[in-house]
């Protein structure tokens, strides 16, 4: 029986403290360290909540508060999979888990947690460790989390707090800590990969901000109503095609690589705004391979990007935002290799150091 019984208490305080993502109060920490009898075993149980429900954020940016209509502590992108604790009228204790930068957080032991967002303005949660990987929410600076794991420079971090309940879309079943979607893999959206899919989707009451790719930069936003043609799907991402029409003046080719290859980067900084989305082909040198601080507003913390010399100018220099497919190309490439690339301009002048920024498309 007292075999039983230790089994018991053992496998009840892994749970509470799987659960939990702030430190039990001193008289639970207690009776668990000295391995609790029945009574205390009664007394925890009644304090855990059932397992297993998961919920996702259905809206696009939702707050996570310390309590409920108190403080808000993170939002919270549609999508992104809770694990629903307790329950207070329409509010919703979740726990929310991910990956964070290292550098943005730093250690504390206030009120029992492990870490706290030092970044200035705060830092993203994403799905994976990873520059390229989903952002779950960002969370604002200062607030206290629970570090559950760490790879490389990217830690695993919990925290449990109070959402809307009305914001969430509810499920039975699950977990959102094993939740493949909220993991960076497929979303169980209730289709299969061989599944029919509809012609055309129409984009519900808010806003649809419209992606190069699942991990690129946003491109336009369709209004509410706006008919999307459906070209494919991907886990928790579907391409579309939206028709619709604008000014001849403000659109250039397509691929206008070769009147782009014209465009110098002083002509970028000159104009900063003249040659956005224009297409060039440029022989550059390659210096480094790099990631982007926070204080680089003009990329998303954590970005890779080049640095190079520009074209014809040999103490000007210039970035291209790398994408994922092409950085093991870049990671193969020596400091001072002369490159030639196709890139597209981001913007002409850089809000930190006045250089142009592309996005790289091809590398030869």
């Amino acid at each position: 029986m007292e075999v039983a019984v230790l089994s018991h208490a053992s496998a009840l305080r892994r749970a509470v403290l799987d659960r939990l993502s702030r430190p039990l109060p001193p008289p639970w920490r207690s009776a668990l360290r000295r391995g609790a009898g029945l009574a205390g075993l009664a007394l925890l149980a009644s304090i855990v909540p059932v397992f297993g429900q998961t919920a996702r954020v259905s809206v696009d940016s939702e707050n996570f508060r310390l309590e409920p209509q108190g403080k808000v502590l993170a939002k919270v992108n549609r999508g992104t999979a809770v694990a629903v604790v307790d329950r207070q009228g329409s509010w919703r204790e979740v726990v929310l888990s991910g990956w964070i930068w290292a550098p943005s957080v730093a250690a504390t032991h206030r009120d029992g947690f492990d870490l706290l967002v030092s970044a200035d303005g705060g830092e993203n949660l994403r799905a994976e460790p990873g520059a390229d990987a989903r952002v779950v929410a960002r969370l604002l600076e200062g607030l206290l989390l629970q570090k559950t794991g760490q790879q490389g420079n990217w830690i695993h971090v919990r925290r449990t707090a109070w959402i809307w309940g009305p914001s969430l879309s509810e499920a039975s079943g699950g977990s959102a800590a094993s939740d493949s979607a909220g993991r960076g893999g497929a979303a169980n959206d209730g289709s299969s990969a061989g599944a029919s899919l509809p012609d055309h989707l129409v984009v519900k009451g808010s806003p649809a901000r419209l992606f190069v790719s699942p991990s690129g930069d946003t491109m336009g936003v369709a209004r509410p109503g706006a008919d999307l043609q459906v070209l494919e799907r991907k886990g928790e991402w579907t391409r579309v095609r939206l028709e619709g029409w604008v000014r001849s003046s403000a659109v250039t080719p397509a691929d206008s690589a070769a009147s782009g290859s014209e465009i110098t980067a002083a002509d970028l900084r000159a104009n900063p705004d003249q040659y956005v989305g224009r297409v060039v082909r440029w022989n550059v040198q390659f210096i480094s391979l790099e990631k982007a601080e926070a204080v680089r507003t003009d990329f998303y913390e954590g970005e890779p990007f080049i640095l190079a010399r520009s074209p014809g100018a040999s103490e000007s220099f210039l970035y291209l935002a790398v994408p994922p497919e092409l950085l093991p190309q870049v990671k193969a490439l020596r400091p001072l290799q002369s490159i030639q690339v196709v890139a597209r301009v981001r913007t002409g002048r850089s809000a930190l150091m006045g250089a142009p920024i592309l996005n790289l498309l091809e590398i030869h």
